[in-house]
């Protein structure tokens, strides 16, 4: 992926009340959310980014203070700036991100294909990704393993002109880098719903637990940036994994997902 061309494909907005350097903050973090960088492999440099973005190297350099400051990346003398891909809060990239939020907590991540077809958008996928009924879409179905232990079944739904070249092998690595990759589009947002529900046969063989087990089935469509939807996703949650908490106080409702 190219880091700089993702980051300046659409220009920052220079009416808006919110500082240059948060809206960078935002653009990066959405970028991160996607899983594009490794732990070893550096985040385009300050001034690649000011040339680039039409930014001052001023705007730029209070981003990556941020940054470190809230602790999403490292600095590293002579090297550049890396992701922090080991924090224990719960933030943007952990949120949207299962291989982030699983090596967050220590663990391996991994991922199983069940399935990979192309299909046309049905009322209720279409509906969630705002297209034509028809319109060719990828279904993919998989089991994602915490240390080989089965912790959801996803089966995601994503127009096939983001990720014409999709494949069961490239799959073993998160998705949203691959639409990235190919069409630039990136996180930005999420809506959930959650509902509980006992295991069908297929759903419980998948996850490893009798049939009827408990779990938590979410329905979530993702949004990049200009609010358009890219993934709609039905997500199977394993109850005895998988905690939810509400934090209430005077500034709103504060929830945050607790795996173990």
């Amino acid at each position: 992926m190219n880091a700089l061309e993702v980051l300046s494909s659409r220009p920052l907005d220079q009416t808006s009340e919110v500082p240059l350097y948060q809206q960078l903050e935002e653009r990066m973090l959405e970028l991160i959310a996607t899983r594009a960088f490794g732990e070893e492999d550096p985040l385009p440099n300050e001034e690649d980014i000011a040339r680039v973005m039409e930014l001052s190297r001023g705007t730029v350099r209070r981003c990556f203070k941020d940054l470190v400051d809230e602790g999403r990346v490292v600095r590293r003398r002579g090297k550049g700036t890396f992701v922090n891909y080991h924090q224990d809060d719960h933030n943007m990239e952990t949120a949207f991100n299962f291989t982030a939020e699983i090596t967050a907590l220590g663990k391996r991540p991994s991922s199983k294909v069940l399935s990979l077809r192309r299909q046309g958008a049905s009322g209720g996928v279409a509906n969630s990704l705002r297209v034509p009924e028809g319109t060719q879409v990828w279904e993919i179905t998989r089991v994602r393993l915490a240390n080989e232990k089965p912790m959801q079944l996803v089966t995601a739904y994503v127009p096939c002109e983001l990720c014409p070249g999709l494949t069961e092998d490239a799959l073993v690595s998160s998705l949203y880098t691959l639409i990235a990759e190919a069409s630039g589009c990136v996180p930005a947002k999420a809506i959930e719903v959650y509902e509980a529900i006992n295991l069908s046969a297929r759903e419980a063989n998948a996850l490893g637990v009798p049939k009827g087990t408990a779990a938590l089935r979410t329905l979530r469509t993702t949004y990049d940036a200009y609010g358009r939807p890219f993934e709609a996703s039905v997500i199977v949650l394993r109850a005895d994994c998988n905690q939810f908490m509400l934090k209430l106080d005077a500034r709103g409702t504060h929830f945050s997902k607790i795996t173990k």
